[in-house]
């Protein structure tokens, strides 16, 4: 079992969290995700004003919708600061 790095997630499959919060706080394995940098996205800033600087997909699990594949998560963090978190 692997263990568990808890991120806010403001953006999860190109679709905001639910307007009625910010964030989701989700636990993310610390194996099997994918990290990528997304400064330079046009994905980076999000309609709700914040601005997101890292991809996580979780790997090896379903999407949202039950399909294969994983989520893609966006989180405020830099790839350096999940590489710590991750670590």
């Amino acid at each position: 079992m692997s263990n568990l790095a808890f991120l806010n997630a403001y953006q999860i499959n190109q679709r905001l969290v639910d307007g009625s919060i910010v964030s989701q706080r989700i636990g993310f394995p610390t194996n099997g995700c994918l990290i990528q940098d997304t400064t330079n996205s046009p994905n980076r800033s999000l309609s709700s004003g914040y601005n997101v600087y890292s991809s996580i997909t979780v790997l090896n699990s379903l999407n949202i919708n039950g399909g294969p594949g994983g989520n893609i998560y966006y989180v405020q963090e830099t790839n350096a600061q999940l590489a710590t978190v991750f670590g």
